[in-house]
């Protein structure tokens, strides 16, 4: 338990590094902040269309139409067992309360959902590949603290964990 929750803030610490992000290949060169912190309006989004106009807005859409460029077929046996077409990952929406956000944002490829409460290490970092664009929502980014702690203060919701100290400066 205690190495996976290492791995998982690690691969949360390495989202907000830009260099790695634009290295796993995502499109974020005129994206304003890494990480992408938006406020919590968006979670009232109901409306795929409204979720792509912000999308636009953020200036995270060239990451998507990267996705929507990606769609092949792919090499190898997986044809014959019903994973025939593959496509890249786009960006991860990570959110602290559905109030419709899932719904609007779901049916925009490589576009990936997922609740602050159940941050999943094979979706921040898919393939052991740590650096995936990630996009906030304010009160998501804000509950960090309470989930995994700080240096100095212990987590309210995990029994006696602490953030690791890191062994390199950057």
């Amino acid at each position: 338990t205690n190495q996976r929750r290492y791995a998982i803030t690690s691969a949360i610490a390495a989202t907000g590094v830009p260099a790695l992000v634009m290295s796993k290949g995502h499109r974020i060169e005129e994206i304003p902040e890494v990480p992408l912190v938006v406020s919590d309006k968006v979670e009232e989004i109901k409306k795929t269309k409204e979720a792509v106009a912000v999308l636009k807005k953020l200036k995270a859409w060239s990451d998507i139409e990267k996705v929507y460029s990606s769609k092949r077929i792919r090499a190898g046996k997986g044809k014959m067992r019903n994973r025939r077409r593959i496509q890249r990952r786009g960006p991860l929406v990570i959110y602290n309360q559905d109030n419709g956000i899932t719904r609007a944002f779901r049916n925009i490829p490589g576009v990936t959902l997922i609740s602050v409460d159940r941050l999943n290490l094979l979706k921040i970092a898919p393939g052991g590949h740590v650096g995936r664009f990630c996009i906030w929502t304010e009160s998501a980014f804000k509950r960090l603290d309470g989930i995994y702690g700080t240096w100095r203060k212990e987590s309210t919701e995990k029994n006696g964990y602490n953030l690791p100290m890191h062994k390199m400066a950057s």
